[in-house]
C-alpha cells in the first residue's frame, strides 16, 4: 500500500520543467496523449462510416458512445428474450466477433434510442480490425432482421 501511494503521488506530481527528467516525462506523456487522440479519431471516423451507426466526436474520454439503428424485427426478438434491444445487439457482437461493448440501456438512454459504449484503448491495428468486424456484424445483423 505504501509503494502504491508513493507511485500515485509521483504520477500526479510531474517533474519540474527545469529538472533533468522533464524532457523524458514530456515526451512519454505527449506520446500517450497523441496515441489516445489518434485512436479516438480513428474510432469515431470508422464508426461514422458504418451505415446505421453514428458517433459524436470523442473528447476527453477513453470511450465512444455511438448511436445505432436496430431493425424492428430485432427489437421484437430482444423483447422475446426479455432484454433491451441494444443489449441483444451487444451480446450478439461479442458472441459472433469477440468484441465487448456495453449497451446504452445501462446508462439510462432516451427511450426508443439505442447506443453502445466502446473504448479507444486497443492498439491501432487491433482497433482497425475491431472497426471492420463491427461493420460486418452490423451489416449482417441488419440484413438478418430486415
Amino acid at each position: 500500500n505504501t509503494l502504491g501511494q508513493i507511485f500515485c503521488g509521483l504520477m500526479v506530481t510531474p517533474p519540474a520543467e527545469d529538472g533533468p527528467s522533464y524532457a523524458k516525462f514530456k515526451s512519454e506523456r505527449d506520446s500517450i496523449y497523441d496515441g489516445l487522440k489518434r485512436r479516438a479519431t480513428a474510432l469515431q471516423d470508422g464508426l461514422n462510416a458504418i451505415e446505421g451507426i453514428s458517433c459524436q466526436d470523442i473528447e476527453g474520454a477513453m470511450y465512444a458512445f455511438p448511436s445505432m439503428t436496430i431493425p424492428k424485427a430485432a427489437e421484437a426478438k430482444a423483447k422475446e428474450m426479455q432484454v433491451p434491444a441494444d443489449e441483444y445487439w451487444c451480446i450478439r457482437l461479442v458472441e459472433e466477433h469477440g468484441i465487448v461493448c456495453v449497451p446504452g440501456s445501462g446508462f439510462g438512454q432516451k427511450k426508443g434510442t439505442y447506443h453502445f459504449r466502446i473504448t479507444v484503448l486497443p492498439p491501432d491495428d487491433m482497433l482497425k480490425d475491431c472497426i471492420s468486424r463491427i461493420k460486418k456484424f452490423h451489416e449482417d445483423f441488419t440484413k438478418e432482421f430486415s
